[in-house]
C-alpha cells in the first residue's frame, strides 16, 4: 500500500522561501543621506580639481634698476634683471614698480635682445655714485613704460624695485610631488 507522502510545509511559505533566495542581497554600508554626502563631496574634489588643472597664475622676475627722464618731461624706468635661462622679456608685458613708497604700474616698452656686462651697463646708462650698485651681475635690461605719469623732475635718479610678469604655470604645478608631474 501507498502511502501518500504529506509535505510539513505549506505551498505558500515554500515559494516564498524560494523567491527570496533567488533575489540580489545588496550590501548596505552606508545609509543613504550619508552615501549622497560622499558623492555630493567627490563631485566637489573633482570640480576643484579641474579648475586647478586649467587655472594659471602669473609667474614673476624681479629686478632693481632706476628712473630716467625722457623726451617731454616725462620718465621711463630701465630695470636691470639677473640673466638667467628662465628669465625672457618681451614687449608689452605688465610690470609693477616701487620707488620708494610709490607704487606704480607700467608696461615693458624695450627690452634688450643681449646681455649686458656690468661695467657697460654703467657706462651705458650713466650710472655713477650711489646707483652704480644697482649692477652687480650681468644682465638683461628692460626700459618700462609708467602708466600713470611719474615727474622726472622729480623722481629721476631714484632707485626702484620692479616685478616683471614673464608668464604664467598651473596651480597644480606648485604643489610638491603634483608640480613634477604635471609640469607647466
Amino acid at each position: 500500500m501507498h502511502v501518500p507522502r504529506r509535505q510539513i510545509f505549506r505551498e505558500s511559505a515554500i515559494q516564498h522561501y524560494i523567491q527570496n533566495r533567488e533575489k540580489d542581497v545588496l550590501l548596505r554600508i552606508l545609509p543613504l543621506p550619508m552615501a549622497v554626502f560622499l558623492w555630493v563631496l567627490l563631485s566637489i574634489f573633482l570640480m576643484a580639481g579641474l579648475f586647478a588643472w586649467n587655472e594659471r597664475i602669473p609667474t614673476y622676475t624681479n629686478g632693481a634698476g632706476i628712473v630716467q627722464a625722457s623726451k617731454g618731461g616725462a620718465s621711463i624706468a630701465v630695470v636691470f634683471l639677473p640673466a638667467e635661462p628662465s628669465t625672457t622679456v618681451h614687449e608689452g608685458e605688465p610690470v609693477r614698480v616701487q620707488i620708494g613708497a610709490l607704487q606704480v604700474e607700467g608696461k615693458v616698452m624695450e627690452a634688450e635682445p643681449y646681455i649686458m656686462s656690468p661695467d657697460s651697463a654703467r657706462e651705458h646708462f650713466q650710472l655713477k655714485g650711489n646707483t652704480s650698485y644697482l649692477v652687480t651681475q650681468p644682465s638683461l635690461v628692460a626700459l618700462v613704460r609708467f602708466d600713470t605719469a611719474v615727474p622726472a623732475s622729480i623722481y629721476a635718479g631714484s632707485a626702484l624695485s620692479a616685478q616683471i610678469e614673464v608668464g604664467s604655470q598651473r596651480i597644480l604645478s606648485q604643489l610638491p610631488w603634483i608640480g613634477q608631474l604635471v609640469g607647466n
